[in-house]
């Protein structure tokens, strides 16, 4: 009976080692998630494995030839508990699949843009750990949020990275 596992993959070589796996005739499984990073000062979406070094693999334990797995490029190891491998339930693999943003298996996780109006609190820069209220995009890189300084309401413009709800 076919049975999913977890494996352990080198570093940023999930990719590598799923496709290794296939070649050989696995079934594998990856989620990844799309998010944004701030890279060099800019707001990017970038691709990774929502379980960063991991991935399942899906075989017959006793009839397929597991050791193979093992030596694929890409893949540190086998996960084990003792010395069994680290069986994942198949509902655990179907729920990671049904609730995937995207048909492609695909999560994507955006910052929620934030309204005017909505309070915010300050999270870097000089303005740290001050909460306000967003006023308004001021290009694509900064904003203009209303903020409480000595009693009275002033508009500051801060790196829109800076911000997070409140």
């Amino acid at each position: 009976m076919r049975q999913w596992f977890a494996i352990h993959t080198k570093p940023r070589q999930e990719a590598i080692a799923e496709e290794n796996l296939i070649r050989q005739g696995f079934d594998t499984y990856c989620p990844r998630i799309q998010h944004e990073k701030i890279k060099r000062g800019k707001r990017i979406r970038v691709i990774e494995a929502m379980f960063p070094r991991y991935l399942f693999v899906c075989f017959t334990p006793g009839h397929d030839n597991i050791s193979s797995i093992r030596y694929t490029r890409g893949v540190a190891q086998l996960v084990r508990f003792g010395n069994e491998p680290a069986r994942v339930p198949d509902e655990i693999i179907r729920l990671l699949k049904t609730s995937a943003t995207d048909p492609s298996g695909l999560y994507i996780e955006l910052l929620p843009e934030p309204k005017q109006g909505d309070s915010i609190s300050i999270i870097e820069g000089p303005f740290a750990g001050v909460t306000g209220i967003f006023h308004k995009s001021s290009g694509e890189e900064r904003v203009i949020v209303l903020l409480s300084i000595l009693g009275e309401q002033n508009r500051v413009a801060v790196k829109r990275e800076q911000i997070a709800l409140a």
